[in-house]
């Protein structure tokens, strides 16, 4: 099964854009990709998303030109051979409007820390812009309700699927790939956390997580699964 999406990412990017103003920002540099997929599209594993109050610029490397082009809506698509962060910190270090700049704190290493601070002049501040993405993503909207309510109805359908092949003498690991293999075939992205089925002794560990043990013939099962549609 397939999942078209038509999310309105313009729509989000105006709306971060009023968020920055609402917190005195001039611009932000999203980096958890999470993030960077929820404003525009993207599903590389490499790429910073850019947006002041006029631009909004995804950078990322040449292993997703292509990707980028299918993907990225509401914003520009710069492709470079040097680090996406270290383009995008030259980028807005040329902007002279920008001189607030928002960052994820809680995502950046000290070293990307370090290579936004080297390259974007001094009289630039760095403030936390994750409050207000993070109260932005808190308001679902009519897409991804309806996404989780289909991950939601997923996950009842396989839990139904994994007591059928719960029995004695099959492996922990053995359900769990079957779980994970119907996951895939429905078009899920990923399994949410790594399945969890532990049997016997192992049911008393909140994370077990699939083992080569055999489920004994009396025992309880321990079972946890989730999926991801469209991020």
């Amino acid at each position: 099964m397939r999942y078209t999406l038509r999310m309105d990412y313009s729509g989000r990017v105006h709306r971060f854009r009023s968020a920055l103003e609402e917190s005195r920002l001039d611009a932000a540099a999203l980096t958890q990709l999470p993030n960077v997929r929820y404003l525009c599209g993207f599903t590389g594993s490499s790429g910073v998303l850019v947006i002041t109050d006029r631009e909004a610029l995804l950078f990322t490397d040449g292993r997703y030109m292509q990707q980028a082009q299918d993907e990225v809506k509401g914003a520009k698509i710069r492709i470079s051979r040097k680090s996406s962060l270290l383009v995008a910190a030259e980028w807005m270090g040329r902007q002279r409007s920008a001189r607030r700049i928002g960052i994820e704190a809680a995502h950046l290493t000290v070293s990307a820390q370090g290579t936004l601070r080297n390259t974007i002049p001094k009289t630039a501040r760095f403030m936390d812009a994750t409050p207000a993405l993070v109260h932005m993503r808190m308001v679902k909207d009519s897409e991804e309700i309806g996404f989780i309510r289909k991950a939601c109805r997923l996950g009842v359908e396989l839990f139904e699927k994994a007591v059928k092949e719960i029995r004695p003498g099959i492996t922990e690991s053995h359900v769990a790939g079957k779980l994970e293999f119907e996951a895939r075939k429905a078009g899920v992205d990923e399994m949410a956390f790594p399945t969890i089925i532990a049997a016997g002794l192992r049911s008393a560990l909140p994370h077990g997580r699939a083992s080569s043990q055999q489920i004994p013939r009396r025992a309880f099962v321990v079972c946890a699964l989730g999926v991801i549609l469209a991020g």
